[in-house]
């Protein structure tokens, strides 16, 4: 009797061997096939920033691919930043208005906000978080907390920096003193880093009292101070 359960047990090692190799081979395979879609949409979003033209085509294309890395994935931290991505550029395209971008942009950041559950570490997520609430006027505990943790996560990123910089001057009436401490400190960042950039902000928003600094190195921006704010490097 025990001959027979030893050729027995011989027998169901290799088929139970085979079958743990075909789960392997086809976890594999969808881990595979995800990725290659999640690349091509990421190929596409690359293009268009690249071309500066996000076409309605170009994004649903994008989209559709995603899509399908989605459908085996849906809680990869980078599939869903890319999900995100997508929404916000859907909710910008001409004729996106009033309820409808606000739903987009809503989902943009909520899946941001799945992304970053993942990968709370990744300074893009939290400043695209930021973007988002920055576009729906949502200036609150979350809008702060992104402008924070973008800061902390991406300390020296420049897009990071130029986009705390971008929310923060908007919504400068509506920020702490917290919150403004930050922002002082990463526009003279800024200043060494993207000066061009960050004048363009500073005009946009009137905010001269946050790039007219002692010490500042830049022709243009001296100028621009001397006319708005007389005797300010005196």
């Amino acid at each position: 009797m025990k001959r027979h359960r030893s050729a027995g047990a011989r027998k169901i090692a290799p088929a139970a061997l085979v079958l743990f190799s075909l789960i392997i081979l086809g976890w594999a395979g969808l881990r595979a096939n995800a990725a290659w879609n999640f690349f091509a949409a990421q190929s596409i979003t690359e293009r268009m920033h690249e071309a500066d033209a996000f076409t309605q085509a170009g994004i649903v294309d994008a989209q559709s691919y995603l899509d399908r890395a989605l459908s085996g994935f849906p809680n990869n931290p980078d599939y869903l930043d890319l999900a995100g991505h997508l929404q916000e550029l859907r909710a910008n395209q001409a004729g996106v208005v009033g309820s409808e971008r606000e739903a987009l942009l809503e989902s943009a950041a909520a899946n941001y906000r799945a992304s970053l559950i993942q990968r709370p570490r990744w300074p893009y997520g939290w400043a695209r978080l930021l973007a988002v609430k920055d576009q729906l006027g949502q200036i609150d505990a979350e809008f702060k907390t992104a402008m924070n943790r973008a800061a902390q996560t991406g300390p020296w990123e420049p897009r990071v920096q130029l986009q705390i910089i971008r929310s923060g001057m908007r919504y400068w009436d509506r920020l702490s003193r917290p919150e403004r401490e930050l922002l002082r400190e990463k526009t003279a960042d800024g200043l060494k880093m993207r000066p061009r950039e960050v004048f363009q902000l500073a005009r946009r928003f009137s905010r001269p009292d946050l790039v007219c600094l002692d010490g500042v190195d830049q022709p243009q921006i001296e100028r621009w101070c001397t006319g708005v704010m007389p005797g300010w490097n005196s």
